[in-house]
């Protein structure tokens, strides 16, 4: 079941964020989009798998996963294996790259999702409002609203390159990561819980990510050294550095300098000032 919601200039001119479209266990189709698509789409990949080619690169999309397409981004996908079914939100509005950008979900690209009610049970919602014999925008916007925020909470991105699709186990190990990046993390411990050699590990991650093991744990704790400095002001310095798993307050300085341009501190001072964007 597809639906497309049109919009008014008025709608556009007094509502941030316009729900455009819905689909529901659509069957789809090759689609191929040289020039992007003018609006926001998010897909949920429902059953079978389906492989998407997003500005040069390619990835797969896995039953409960995301795909988050940002609008005018060349971009295609098609059925990888068999039927592929997907439910999709589409959406525009002049608030949108602002508020996804909040999100962490302004990035094309595949996401995994924590909880694929998270996604599934607001959609039933959309799905109601859209079925009705009038839509209203106020109310769609405010549920795709809730939907966006909720979701963010559950989504994190997966790596977009061909080697990435074949390699359940690298994107694993990212998850893993991504939950444990705030304690003492080493290859051995690593290569304890996936049962596989240091070595192999740190083969395969290069050949997927791009980066070694070490150098995407030392962003990802960066990234969230970045959250805590804006989102909790208070916090000291070195509580910020331990919470994100660096043991030495001043190779926390270092390398927060080198991926930033700023101290810690003089990022914070930049966030609140309005300098950093």
């Amino acid at each position: 079941m597809r639906y497309s919601i049109n919009v008014t200039k008025r709608q556009r001119e007094r509502i941030p964020l316009l729900l455009r479209s819905v689909g529901i266990s659509h069957l789809q189709d090759p689609i191929r989009r040289p020039n992007g698509f003018p609006i926001w789409q998010v897909l949920y990949g429902a059953s079978g798998s389906g492989e998407f080619f997003i500005d040069g690169e390619r990835a797969v999309l896995s039953p409960g996963q995301i795909a988050v397409l940002e609008p005018h981004i060349r971009h295609g996908y098609q059925s990888s294996r068999g039927d592929w079914v997907v439910h999709y939100i589409g959406f525009e509005g002049e608030s949108c790259l602002k508020f996804l950008s909040c999100l962490r979900m302004s990035r094309s690209g595949i996401y995994a999702l924590s909880d694929p009610n998270l996604f599934l049970a607001p959609l039933r919602e959309l799905e109601q409002l859209v079925s009705a014999s009038k839509v209203q925008q106020v109310p769609c916007s405010k549920a795709l609203y809730g939907m966006l925020l909720d979701l963010s909470g559950g989504l994190r991105p997966l790596p977009m390159s061909q080697a990435a699709e074949g390699s359940a186990l690298i994107k694993e190990v990212i998850l893993y990561l991504e939950d444990h990046y705030g304690g003492d993390l080493s290859l051995d411990d690593l290569s304890s819980q996936f049962h596989k050699t240091p070595e192999y590990l740190c083969t395969l991650f290069k050949s997927v990510t791009g980066e070694t093991i070490m150098h995407y744990l030392r962003r990802i704790r960066i990234h969230h050294a970045k959250v805590l400095l804006m989102e909790e002001p208070d916090a000291g310095i070195k509580d910020v550095s331990l919470r994100c798993g660096f043991s030495s307050v001043s190779y926390f300085g270092r390398v927060f300098r080198e991926s930033t341009g700023f101290t810690p501190q003089g990022y914070r001072l930049g966030v609140s000032g309005g300098r950093i964007r």
